[in-house]
């Protein structure tokens, strides 16, 4: 039995299996949302970010953003210009908006984390994300 969980984003689709003895196990697959892409690959990776819940790489960009320290703790970057001012104001938008929102690696404690998911992420997109590299 295969079914959506839409009570998380990004929504999580769960598949029911059985071992060859029998016994259930679940698998479960976030399906992330790829949205529209800009020119802007500091924008992208922020709406790509926001739009499927990752508040932690959120909140850890805005603090380096805000402290103009993208050139030392952004992965990937390379000096791209950028409005201060407005890309604090999109990562601040998608942080309000996921505030009460849940994520499926939290709500059925997976193991892996929104770092885990970042490489996935940019295999799909054949690109690299800016992010903050977590220890």
């Amino acid at each position: 039995m295969n079914y959506i969980d839409d009570n998380t984003l990004p929504n999580c689709k769960i598949e029911v299996k059985k071992f060859e003895w029998g016994e259930p196990y679940k698998i479960y697959t976030p399906i992330f949302n790829f949205t529209n892409l800009s020119d802007s690959k500091l924008e992208n990776s922020i709406k790509l970010f926001g739009e499927n819940n990752f508040k932690q790489q959120l909140l850890l960009m805005y603090n380096v953003i805000n402290n103009y320290e993208e050139l030392e703790k952004l992965e990937n970057y390379k000096g791209e210009k950028f409005s201060r001012k407005s890309i604090l104001e999109l990562i601040n938008f998608y942080l309000k908006k996921n505030e009460n929102l849940i994520t499926p690696w939290e709500k059925y404690d997976v193991g892996l984390s929104e770092n885990d998911y970042i490489k996935y992420i940019e295999e799909k997109l054949s690109e690299a994300l800016y992010y903050v590299k977590v220890k």
